[in-house]
C-alpha cells in the first residue's frame, strides 16, 4: 500500500506538461521505479559539471576550499603523507574566516598507517592545534576488525577487513563526488571520475551523512604525551562493543535515509534528477546495490537493447552482478585497468600479486561470456596509458537509437565484493534529458576509452598474462577482500 501511494505521488509529481521529464519522454518511462529507492533532488543539467583530468580535480578542489564561507566537509580514505600543499590550502581558508567550519572524515586504519614517518593523522594535527574551534577530524574504524584479528593483523593487511571508502568533497552549497583519494597520483596521473554539483540541498544531504558517520567514529585530538589520541563518545566502541555499535549505527542510518525520502516536486525548468545512494555492508545498508540491480532488471525488460558502459579500476564484480549482467538483454561495454595501469603493478610485498589476481578474475568472466554466447553483446576493454594508472568507476546508460547517455552513476563503489560487503560507499545516479549534460557524459566515456584496448582470447594467451597457480588458489580465498 505504501509503495502504491508513493508510486501515485511520483506519477502525479511528474505528470505536468511543463517538466517534459521522465513521463513525457517515453524512453525514460521505464526508469520511474528507480525513484522509489533513494531521495530525489531535482536540478537543471547545467548545474552538474563533469571534470575529466586529475589536474582539473585538484585545481577545483583547492579553489573551492579557498572560496568556502561557512562549511567545508571532506570524506576520503586518506590524505597522502606528502600533501602539505592541500593542508596549507585548508589552513589558508581557516585563517580567512572565523565562521568557517571544517569537518574531515578519513579511515582510521589507513589514516594512521605511517609512510616515511607521517600519516593522515599526523598531517592534520597542526590544524587541530591551531584551529580547535573550527576543525574536526573523525576516523572511522570498521566493527569487523576486533578481538584476535585486531591484535594480530599488521598494518596494511588489517585494511582488507573493511574501510571508510566515501569520496565526498563539499563546500557550502556545492559538492564534488569522485572515486579519487587525496594524494599526489590522484592529482597528476591516476585517472578517475569527478562530478561537481551546484546544489545546496544535495550538499546538505552529504554534509549530514558525513556528520553522522563522524559521530560514529573516533575523534582525533592532540596529546601532549604522544602525537595524538583517538577517543569516541556517545556511541559504543566499534572494537570493544562491536555488536552494540553495529545496531546503533544501523539505527541512525535508517533514520537518516527516512528523513530524506520525502522529496519536493520538480520545478518547471528542471530537467535532471539526482538520486544519492549509500552502501554500508557492516550495517546491512544495501541501498546502492538494490538500485543498481533494479536498473539491470529494467534494462532486461526492454524490447530494444540499451547500451550500458561500466567501469572499475578493479575487475571483481560480485557474483550477483555478474549473474544479472550475463542474463540482461543489453549491450555491455566494460572498461577496467590493464595490469600495467593497476595501482599495485610492480609494488612490493604480497600486493604485487594483485594485478595477476584481477587478470584471473577477468579471464574467468570472459569465459562465462563465451559460455553464455554473449560475445556480441558484452565487451571488455582495458585502460592502458604509459605512466598512468586507472581508478575510475561507475556506469552510463544510453537508450536505443541514442549515442549519448541519459543516465550515469558516479561515486566510490567498485561493484565488487568489498564495496558490497565490507566498506562504506556512496554514489549518485543521475537521470537527465539535458542535452548539454548528456554531451558532457558522452565526452567522459570517449576520453576514458581513448586509452583503451579491446580484450580477446589472444590477450589471455600472452606470456605476461600467465597467472601463477598460487595466485589462482589464493584469489578464491581472498576474493571478498579485493
Amino acid at each position: 500500500m505504501v509503495l502504491g501511494m508513493r508510486w501515485t505521488q511520483l506519477v502525479r509529481s511528474f505528470a505536468t506538461s511543463s517538466t517534459q521529464f521522465l513521463l513525457k519522454s517515453k524512453q525514460l518511462n521505464p526508469l520511474i521505479p528507480l525513484l522509489d529507492y533513494a531521495p530525489s533532488f531535482y536540478t537543471k543539467g547545467e548545474c552538474i559539471q563533469p571534470l575529466y583530468e586529475p589536474t582539473q580535480f585538484y585545481t577545483q578542489l583547492k579553489s573551492h576550499i579557498l572560496g568556502a564561507k561557512h562549511h567545508i566537509y571532506i570524506a576520503a580514505l586518506y590524505i597522502g603523507q606528502s600533501e602539505q600543499e592541500l593542508v596549507d590550502t585548508i589552513r589558508q581558508a581557516l585563517s580567512q574566516s572565523r565562521q568557517l567550519q571544517v569537518h574531515i572524515l578519513i579511515d582510521c586504519l589507513r589514516g594512521t598507517r605511517l609512510s616515511k614517518g607521517e600519516s593522515s593523522a599526523t598531517l592534520l594535527l597542526p590544524l587541530i592545534r591551531d584551529y580547535p574551534d573550527q576543525i574536526k577530524v573523525a576516523m572511522y574504524h570498521t566493527p569487523d576488525l576486533k578481538g584476535l584479528l585486531k591484535r594480530t593483523l599488521p598494518q596494511r593487511f588489517n585494511e582488507t577487513i573493511g574501510l571508510m571508502h566515501l569520496k565526498l568533497y563539499g563546500f557550502d552549497d556545492k559538492v564534488m563526488l569522485s572515486g579519487a583519494n587525496l594524494s599526489t597520483d590522484y592529482f597528476t596521473n591516476r585517472q578517475d571520475r569527478y562530478m561537481l554539483f551546484h546544489h545546496s540541498d544535495l550538499s546538505r544531504y552529504y554534509r549530514d551523512l558525513l556528520h553522522l558517520i563522524s559521530q560514529c567514529s573516533y575523534q582525533l585530538k592532540p596529546d601532549p604525551e604522544d602525537k595524538y589520541r583517538l577517543y569516541i563518545q556517545g556511541i559504543p566502541d566499534p572494537v570493544k562493543q562491536s555488536r552494540d555499535y553495529r545496531f546503533e549505527v544501523h539505527r541512525r542510518l535508517n533514520v537518516f535515509m527516512d528523513k530524506y525520502m520525502d522529496s519536493p516536486d520538480p520545478k518547471e525548468e528542471e530537467d535532471t534528477v539526482i538520486l544519492p545512494v549509500i552502501q554500508m555492508g557492516p550495517f546491512h545498508i544495501r541501498q546502492d546495490e538494490k538500485m543498481t540491480l533494479e536498473l539491470l532488471k529494467i534494462a532486461n525488460r526492454q524490447q530494444q537493447k540499451w547500451t550500458i558502459d561500466l567501469t572499475s579500476g578493479y575487475f571483481n564484480f560480485t557474483d550477483q552482478y555478474k549473474s544479472y549482467i550475463l542474463k540482461t538483454q543489453a549491450k555491455f561495454k566494460f572498461l577496467t585497468a590493464s595490469p600495467e595501469a593497476n595501482g599495485f603493478f610492480n609494488s612490493k610485498g604480497v600486493s604485487r600479486f594483485l594485478p595477476p589476481a584481477y587478470t584471473f578474475i577477468e579471464r574467468q568472466f570472459y569465459k562465462q561470456v563465451k559460455k553464455w554466447k554473449r560475445q556480441q553483446d558484452i565487451f571488455i576493454h582495458e585502460y592502458k596509458r604509459p605512466g598512468w594508472t586507472y581508478h575510475a568507476k561507475g556506469l552510463w546508460v544510453s537508450l536505443p537509437n541514442e549515442s549519448k547517455p541519459s543516465l550515469t552513476m558516479i561515486g566510490s563503489p567498485n561493484f565488487g565484493q568489498r564495496s558490497s560487503k565490507r566498506d562504506l560507499e556512496a554514489q549518485v545516479m543521475i537521470i537527465t534529458t539535458n542535452p548539454q549534460l548528456r554531451t558532457a557524459l558522452n565526452k567522459e566515456i570517449s576520453l576514458l576509452h581513448q586509452h583503451s584496448e579491446l580484450i580477446t582470447s589472444d590477450t589471455f594467451n600472452q606470456s605476461d598474462r600467465k597467472v601463477p597457480n598460487g595466485v589462482k588458489i589464493a584469489t578464491a580465498f581472498v576474493k571478498t577482500m579485493l
